[in-house]
């Protein structure tokens, strides 16, 4: 089960990540194959857990190589 913080510091890695690249929750969601209000939901700790979720979204943005944690 994962932590709480732990799934507070992915949020914030995700959320991070995606402004430092200058992206939009839209293409995000996109990049990822997810519909937008799954990016919102996501950032707004609505999702757990919320690990494999990140994990698909910062390979989205290239910041871990494909299937690393699949």
């Amino acid at each position: 089960m994962e932590h709480p913080h732990d799934t507070e510091d992915l949020v914030r890695l995700v959320s991070l990540t995606r402004q430092e690249q200058g992206w939009t929750q839209a293409q995000l969601a996109t990049a990822a194959g997810v519909q937008e209000p799954v990016v919102a939901s996501f950032e707004a700790l609505e999702i757990s857990p919320a690990q494999p979720l990140a994990m698909r979204f910062l390979e989205a943005m290239g910041r871990v190589e494909p299937g690393v944690f699949s």
